[in-house]
């Protein structure tokens, strides 16, 4: 690199950090997606080709404004880092493609209103005007056949409603209906 300009030293070495955020991204506890990884590797062999062809190929000015580059992979290196060091062990989520798509989630039985117990205390819950709106969300979501109930429930909050409207059953879409025939 005898004779190199300054500019053409920083594209290299801009070209060279984006090279060893792909290379740290291979590191199991750093979160970077297969396009993500392409995209850097492209960047650093275009920054490192750019800076061969400005050096023996064409005479070209390069702006000094490149001399600032290597601060963004730093910054991305930075920011790659910070996650891996924050997150804990055994955090990190399997690939997207490998997730099923609706996991087999159990939910804790929330508990219900009074103290009640048995078979009927979760409709006793869903029911409740007392029943908080993630209580309504967790037994919505864990139990299905207690969704017209929650659908019905005034204490059902907005967001919820919504995605029971989403799931199409005609019995929870009747009486979301009711609910605002009854509101006026």
């Amino acid at each position: 690199m005898v004779g190199w300009s300054s500019e053409s030293v920083a594209l290299v070495v801009t070209g060279g950090l984006l090279a060893l955020v792909v290379i740290t991204s291979l590191h199991p506890r750093v979160a970077l997606t297969p396009g993500s990884r392409i995209v850097f590797l492209a960047g650093a062999v275009a920054f490192v080709g750019f800076a061969l062809v400005a050096e023996y190929v064409v005479d070209v000015t390069v702006p000094p404004v490149v001399l600032a580059l290597p601060v963004l992979p730093l910054a991305v290196g930075a920011v790659l880092i910070r996650a891996a060091v924050s997150e804990p062990r055994g955090a990190r989520q399997a690939p997207a493609a490998s997730v099923p798509a609706r996991p087999a989630v159990e939910f804790p039985v929330a508990p219900a209103p009074f103290g009640a117990q048995g078979p009927g205390a979760e409709r006793l819950l869903a029911s409740s005007p007392y029943a908080t709106p993630s209580e309504l969300s967790e037994l919505a979501y864990g139990h299905p056949e207690l969704r017209t109930a929650i659908a019905a429930n005034p204490s059902s909050p907005a967001s919820l409603l919504q995605w029971l409207t989403e799931q199409g059953e005609p019995a929870v879409l009747a009486a979301i209906s009711a609910r605002g025939r009854l509101l006026g």
